[in-house]
């Protein structure tokens, strides 16, 4: 691993979005987050598959779909948001960056930005075109000439690009 790094806190780094040194501050506040974001878990991970095993005596099928999006929705809704307002609150996601830098940071950032583009862009034109072929019956090649298709991929990829792009150049603070 680089800098003697482990591969825990380089999964931590990356999974807290934490840029630059992982310091005994950033370690301690990463760990606390965690500790509370697995509190939070612990009575969804005990009720939701207690009252989806009643409800499925009616509807297995329901109570298998209503425990998933449960699941997804609890994580999206509560967990995801706690993470990043804890993370910004502790300054783990500030990318310090010397004043005179910041031209170059900000160049830095337009090429992620456009790279992230055309990334998101090129994974959803193929993954939709696969959930056509896999779901609608449509053959592979009708998918990806779609127009819709093309279409969708296009804005989802500009759409991600931007968004990533404006995060990151919140995250940049002059040192």
């Amino acid at each position: 691993m680089k800098n003697g790094e482990s591969f825990r806190d380089r999964v931590v780094k990356h999974f807290f979005n934490i840029s630059g040194d992982f310091d005994e501050y950033k370690r301690q506040e990463a760990n606390r987050i965690g500790t509370n974001a697995m509190l939070f878990c612990l009575p969804a991970l005990f009720l939701g598959p207690l009252v989806a095993l009643f409800w499925a005596t009616t509807a297995p099928e329901t109570a298998l779909a209503g425990l998933i999006m449960f699941n997804v929705a609890f994580i999206a809704l509560i967990i995801c948001p706690y993470i990043m307002t804890a993370s910004r609150r502790a300054h783990l996601t500030d990318h310090e960056v010397s004043a005179k830098d910041m031209a170059a940071a900000r160049w830095h950032i337009l090429w992620v930005a456009i790279g992230l583009t055309l990334y998101f862009g090129i994974f959803m034109y193929l993954e939709q075109a696969f959930i056509d072929t896999l779901f609608d019956k449509t053959p592979l090649m009708q998918g990806l000439t779609s127009s819709h298709n093309i279409q969708g991929a296009v804005v989802s990829g500009v759409f991600f690009g931007v968004f990533m792009g404006l995060i990151d150049l919140v995250r940049l603070k002059k040192q």
